[in-house]
């Protein structure tokens, strides 16, 4: 793994053109130069040449940064400025001793802790029907302020749509095992999508091989706190037996992190992890599915999806697909982002679904449970009443289409 050292020479080839500020999410909100990437860079080089110090703050302008990467994507010189702010926030962590709090606030046990009492929350909140009760009163609780526009984001994570696995017969004829990462979501709050894609991939002749796997680690790698994020990279590697065809993630950002493994744990095993890392989609991307009734899809693009979601959608039969503008940039909802910089991220996502209202679409199709989460939040922060509704590509697939 690079130090921040050993990008000095990329952060000293930006050539402070600015055209970072031109896609960066946060920016386009904030106005503040300290969130682009040039910004940080001009801090960065002063830490590096040991003008400045790696304080508690410098590590807070880090943080200003939902890890979109479209920087990268828009930069001439094609400076990969997540990886640059990861290794200065891993620099934050080694140089500096953390409160005992924060220690505790940032331990693996105390997070499981926590997936652990979502589960029996969301268990019981759907038991009582809370999630069908909520719906119903949908336009009476978004009048009640940031409260009642927090409950209708918890409310989208317990909404279930599917309640059991269909028994289709397998096809057994060029049968693969493929490893299945369910991710965090899908292991604690709701297993809808997974679900969905044992569903989807039931007659292609996948065999599913089902390990208990810890976090990705997704939160620790962009916190910078490498340490941590090394120890669940290292456990899940040792369950990712390479003898599967594949490894499928349904979780957009599991897939990016579990593909990037081989850079923070340098190994052969975690090579050979990353070439075999899928998607459903791949896997069904031959499949022609017809809408059993005709809807206006728009869809969302995860950062992190690098599959082109967006013409298997328009190959479905029966729906009407609406581009939205901006279809694929950031919804505002990263992790601790959206925890740390509140404000900020509702503007994103409320301009962010202000878009998609325009398409007039009924259902928003997206790939990641964070997005889902982000398109939400940005629906209720709009103040709208008839907006549409926002579900996993792999939910929709399985519940409103046929195979043909």
């Amino acid at each position: 793994m690079k130090s921040l050292k050993d990008f000095e020479e990329d952060i000293y080839k930006c050539s402070r053109c600015a055209l970072c500020q031109s896609v960066c999410p946060i920016y386009k909100v904030t106005l503040n130069e300290c969130c682009v990437s040039k910004g940080k860079f001009n801090m960065l080089n002063g830490i590096i040449k040991g003008e400045l110090a790696m304080t508690r703050q410098a590590k807070k302008y880090l943080d200003l940064c939902t890890q979109c990467n479209a920087c990268k994507n828009f930069c001439p010189s094609g400076i990969d400025a997540r990886k640059i702010f990861i290794a200065a926030k891993n620099e934050y962590y080694k140089k500096n001793s953390q409160p005992i709090l924060l220690r505790f606030a940032n331990s693996y046990k105390v997070f499981k802790t926590i997936l652990f009492l979502s589960r029996i929350f969301f268990a019981i909140y759907r038991i009582f029907k809370l999630d069908k009760i909520v719906n119903i009163l949908r336009p009476l609780i978004l009048k009640t302020g940031i409260l009642g526009k927090r409950l209708i984001l918890l409310n989208s994570l317990a909404s279930k749509n599917i309640k059991k696995s269909k028994k289709n017969k397998k096809n057994k004829q060029n049968s693969k095992k493929a490893i299945y990462f369910k991710g965090c979501f899908n292991q604690y709050i709701n297993n809808d999508t997974e679900l969905a894609v044992k569903d989807l991939l039931n007659a292609t002749g996948v065999d599913f091989i089902e390990k208990d796997f810890e976090c990705c680690g997704i939160s620790y790698l962009h916190d910078g706190d490498i340490e941590n994020f090394k120890k669940l990279a290292q456990t899940n590697i040792k369950k990712l037996d390479t003898d599967a065809d594949y490894i499928i993630t349904d979780c957009a950002s599991c897939f990016d992190v579990l593909k990037n493994y081989e850079e923070y744990i340098e190994t052969k095993l975690a090579k050979d992890i990353a070439k075999k890392v899928i998607t459903p989609v791949e896997l069904i991307s031959q499949t022609n599915f017809k809408s059993k009734k005709h809807l206006r899809i728009t869809l969302h693009k995860p950062c992190h999806e690098n599959f082109d979601i967006a013409e298997f959608i328009k190959n479905v039969e029966n729906i009407e697909y609406i581009q939205a503008q901006d279809y694929d940039k950031c919804c505002g909802f990263s992790g601790k982002f959206a925890l740390q910089n509140q404000e900020i991220s509702r503007e994103i996502s409320r301009r962010k679904a202000q878009q998609f209202i325009k398409t007039g679409a009924d259902i928003i199709l997206t790939t990641c449970p964070a997005c889902i989460l982000g398109l939400e939040q940005g629906l209720a922060e709009t103040g709208e009443q008839n907006v549409p509704a926002v579900m996993n590509l792999f939910v929709f697939l399985a519940q409103y289409c046929t195979t043909r």
